[in-house]
Parts: C-alpha cells; structure tokens; sequence
C-alpha cells in the first residue's frame, strides 16, 4: 500500500509537470486560434485539436510522471524513467500540435450555392500549390475562392457528370477564381432570406437567429446568409457584404439550394412535381 510521504511526492512530481505543461498548453493554444479563425473554430475541429493538445499535454504526460515517479528509486532509473516520460510525450504532442496544423481551415470555397472550408492537407488535390492560391487570395486564412460553374445548362450538367465520376467540384482548382465584389453579385442569388426561411421553423431556431441579430444590429443590413458545409456539420455563414469578412456562423441547417432559389413553396411544388413524373416514367417502363 502506498504511504503518505510517498504519495505527496507522486503529486508533487505530479503538480510541478502538469505546471510546466500548463504554460506549453497556453503558448500551443495562442496558435491553435490563429489557426482556426473565428466563425471557423467551432465548425471546422477548433475544439477538437485543443481536445487533442489537452490529452496529450495536460493529462498524458503528469500522470505518467505521477505513476513512475518513486524517490526511493535509485537517481540513474528515475532519470531514465522520467526522461522516457518526456520523449514519449514530445513525440506525442508534435503529432498532435503537426495534425492540428495540418487539418486546419485554409480555404473556404463557394461551389455552386454553398461555401466549403477545405483543411490544408486537402491542398494537393486541387491541382493547385501553396503559391498559386495565395495568389487568388494574399489575406488570413481561410482564404476565400470563388469556383467558377459554367452557364450553358448542358456544358453545367457535363460538370456535374464529371464531379460525380471524380472529384466534387470545389476541388476543382483550375476553376478558382479570385472572390472579390464582382463574385459577390454573382452568388447573391443564393442568399438565404433567413425571415421567410425560419417561418414556422424550430424555436431553436429563432432563438439562435434572433440572437445573432441581437448582437450585429448595427450592420445587419449590409449581411448575407449562405449555406456551409463544414467538417462538423452543416451550418449557415454570414457574410459582411462591404467588407467581405465572414462574421459569424449560425447553427441552423441551411435550406437545399432549390429552397433558397425558388422558396419553400415553390421548391416544394417542383420536387412533387419530379416525383409524379418519375412515377409515371417508372410505369411506362
């Protein structure tokens, strides 16, 4: 059974480890949330890479240090047992700190009616490089794209074959374009009017949207709303129309493109509408 003197030295050990991590936590912390920038934080694992930092630093290694740490160990094995502590931790928090890196939001690219925040390993499979994207867009990240879809229905439904048979469309970097004003009056239409999409929707909801107003009263007017499909779930960004910063990002399902082009209704109607003629197609055959 374990003795007094002994366990007070176990948490001692125990306290001045954790205390030392506590202050690598805070500096590994400052650039996790320069990493994953608001409104992204929450949507694209901001949470969840200080989740993995946190495991790895604050609780992996002290209590390693409280399980091995013995004072009546001879100095040579405590010291091997403590340093093995401190490489197995290392090794442990630089691939925590390298995938939270790595995974981390650097674009947010607007294909076809919805904006999609793209980690930095998923670079490469744009075709694109580092430089080449920076140079669509030099500012923080996540850097906005625009993807470019063409308007001749047939030469649009070509693409869509083409991202079902390969790769979805905003992978597509030879269709990057720079997202500036003239892109935005381009994607306007797909803005969500959030008053007539919320009518006889969830209080939660409500609750959630009237609280964003709540809070950006002063510049509401000059707000849009799009679809987003983060990594963890699907969502609505708004977007400051003058200034093109995302502001904020609402925890609402967004509505299916059809809703937000034709409305509820009316999208309601064209899909039952599809369906009647799929039917009668189905019996033809």
């Amino acid at each position: 059974m374990m003795n007094k003197r002994l366990l007070i030295a176990k948490f001692n050990a125990f306290g001045i480890h954790f205390s030392l991590n506590l202050i690598i936590f805070f500096i590994v912390l400052y650039f996790v949330f320069q990493w994953y920038p608001m409104p992204f934080f929450n949507t694209d694992g901001g949470w969840q890479g200080i989740r993995i930092i946190a495991g790895v630093d604050l609780v992996l290694g002290p209590t390693l240090t409280f399980i091995v740490f013995n004072p009546q160990k001879k100095p040579f094995s405590l010291r091997v047992d403590l340093s093995l502590i401190a490489l197995a931790q290392i090794s442990a928090l630089a691939w925590g700190i390298w995938a939270v890196h790595n995974e981390r939001p650097y674009l947010a690219v607007f294909a076809d009616g919805i904006f999609y925040p793209m980690a930095y390993y998923q670079i490469p499979e744009t075709g694109l490089d580092k430089k080449a994207i920076d140079e669509l867009d030099p500012s923080n990240m996540p850097k906005k794209i625009y993807v470019d879809t063409p308007s001749n229905e047939q030469e649009y439904m070509a693409l869509l074959m083409k991202a079902v048979a390969s790769q979805p469309i905003h992978f597509m970097g030879e269709r990057y374009r720079k997202f500036d004003y003239k892109q935005l009056n381009n994607i306007m239409r797909f803005n969500i009017d959030m008053d007539a999409y919320l009518e006889g929707e969830k209080d939660a909801w409500h609750r959630e949207y009237q609280h964003f107003v709540k809070n950006h009263i002063i510049e509401l007017e000059s707000i849009a709303y799009f679809p987003l499909h983060a990594r963890y779930g699907k969502f609505i960004i708004a977007l400051n129309k003058n200034t093109l910063e995302f502001i904020d990002v609402l925890d609402i399902p967004p509505p299916d493109i059809d809703e937000i082009i034709w409305g509820k209704e009316e999208a309601k109607r064209r899909r039952q509408r599809d369906e009647i003629l799929q039917e009668k197609a189905e019996e033809k055959k």
